[in-house]
């Protein structure tokens, strides 16, 4: 397991989180997202993300606490403010009860919108991969759903709309 996943494990055993970003690039950066900072000061937020890192079970070792360089606590309505969604660029279906996702963003973007397809029943995806040759950066992942369920570009889309932290483009 890497450091960013021990640190997103290490985070979620101990606050509720909403959504998480985070980002290796020379360190780990980024940010969580949860009600449960609400009402609270930033130096409290962080000593609560500070805590989860220390006292997870799994606990990060002193050099790789050192590559932790800042992670900001916010609550929802504070990342409306300044966050931006995770932008779906296309769906394509493909043969069978599948389709792809090609979305804007990094490897914990796509990991969210992963999990939000993978919370639907019957639905399992593929780890997601750095599209070749893409401008800028974009990653793409499959999903599957069921004979019983199946999983079409119009419910994925219907899935990701509802969600807060995700924006279907127009064309997608």
């Amino acid at each position: 397991m890497d450091v960013k996943e021990k640190i997103i494990k290490a985070l979620a055993k101990s606050l509720r989180i909403d959504y998480i970003r985070l980002e290796d690039d020379d360190g780990i950066s980024g940010y969580v997202v949860s009600s449960q900072f609400k009402d609270m000061p930033t130096l409290a937020r962080q000593e609560l993300i500070d805590d989860a890192l220390g006292n997870a079970p799994d606990p990060l070792a002193p050099d790789e606490r050192r590559q932790v360089l800042m992670i900001a606590g916010l609550t929802p309505i504070e990342y409306e403010a300044v966050g931006a969604p995770i932008r779906i660029h296309r769906i394509k279906e493909l043969p069978g009860p599948t389709i792809e996702v090609f979305l804007h963003g990094g490897l914990s973007d796509a990991e969210y919108v992963r999990g939000a397809l993978n919370n639907q029943k019957g639905v399992k995806t593929t780890e997601p991969t750095p599209v070749p040759g893409a401008p800028g950066v974009l990653m793409s992942f499959r999903a599957k759903g069921t004979r019983a369920n199946p999983l079409t570009k119009q419910k994925a889309i219907r899935i990701l709309k509802s969600d807060a932290y995700v924006a279907v483009m127009p064309n997608a």
